[in-house]
């Protein structure tokens, strides 16, 4: 048998490691944005009450699988997720350009990202996230129809290190666009109502790495009514959302876009005076350069 020459089996094993790490490289998602898709659903976009409000976000979550660009499957995951983010909401009697004025601050603590990426797999503790705070929460009124304009802005308060094992924060800051609407059927809001509100999430540079991750559209929608049980106020419908990443990654293993989407049932009851509790349950689906996996909210809201 002849005898493979040196150069030769160095040739090979050129081959065999620029192969792995271009498989490697595929496997691997763009950084996301913050925002959790779907955090928003049915009457999403409706005008709070002037005042105090505190709602508590209980977000439990798979990662399922990490899926490419042809929405393959590339790496099963198989895990668990649990995050709670409390907002603190202030809405003021007096009005800018006919809508009221507001501020919103949320305080994430999680046991991951709350938008995860291939390389945020594999952690279970919890701890603080990064923080978000939306200095201006304009929203109004008509007869069939509420709207919301915001500016939020996320800061890389959470725990971040590249290639770390226990990261809880991006490691950049983003600033957030958000438009919304919530129409009532007939006026009626008691009736019929569809919502949506979009955002659009600008990502600056990671400035430990030198990425600057790609912007995100994002939508969440919500279709549902007023139904009435005895003494209790129900509403019930289906909400859903949609992500896309609009602009390309700077650099990074992958650049191409990301996108997935999410749908499922929503119900929502007032349980005392200033109380109310919903929960919501979304598959995702069409996932393209993101872990795939799924969302069971349970959200209580108390207005003072």
């Amino acid at each position: 048998m002849r005898e493979v020459r040196p150069y030769a089996r160095c040739l090979v094993l050129a081959a065999i490691l620029s192969f792995a790490t271009r498989a490697a490289a595929e496997a691997q998602t763009p950084l996301h944005g913050h925002y959790p898709p779907g955090q928003t659903g049915l009457r999403g976009a409706a005008a709070p009450p002037a005042g105090w409000s505190f709602t508590d976000f209980n977000r439990l979550f798979s990662n399922l699988d990490v899926k490419d660009g042809n929405g393959n499957t590339t790496q099963h995951v198989g895990e668990a997720r649990y995050a709670n983010i409390s907002m603190v909401g202030w809405t003021s009697e007096q009005t800018f350009l006919g809508m009221n004025y507001g501020a919103i601050v949320g305080i994430p603590f999680a046991t991951g990202k709350l938008n995860p990426d291939s390389e945020d797999i594999g952690q279970t503790d919890l701890d603080l996230g990064d923080i978000v705070v939306t200095p201006v929460a304009l929203s109004g009124t008509s007869p069939s129809l509420d709207y919301q304009v915001q500016f939020a802005v996320w800061t890389p308060s959470g725990r971040f290190n590249p290639g770390a094992p226990d990261n809880r924060g991006a490691g950049f800051w983003s600033l957030i666009y958000t438009v919304g609407g919530t129409w009532y059927a007939e006026g009626d809001r008691r009736g019929w109502s569809l919502s949506a509100v979009a955002r659009i999430e600008q990502n600056l540079e990671q400035a430990s790495t030198g990425i600057t991750p790609g912007d995100d559209f994002d939508i969440d929608w919500g279709i549902g009514r007023i139904v009435q049980l005895g003494t209790y106020t129900f509403e019930a419908g289906i909400s859903g959302f949609g992500t896309w990443q609009i602009s390309r990654q700077s650099s990074g293993p992958n650049v191409d876009r990301y996108r997935y989407y999410g749908i499922g049932p929503e119900v929502s009851a007032v349980v005392a005076e200033g109380w109310a509790v919903r929960l919501r349950a979304q598959w995702e689906f069409g996932v393209q350069n993101a872990v795939q996996g799924n969302n069971i909210w349970l959200i209580v809201n108390h207005q003072f």
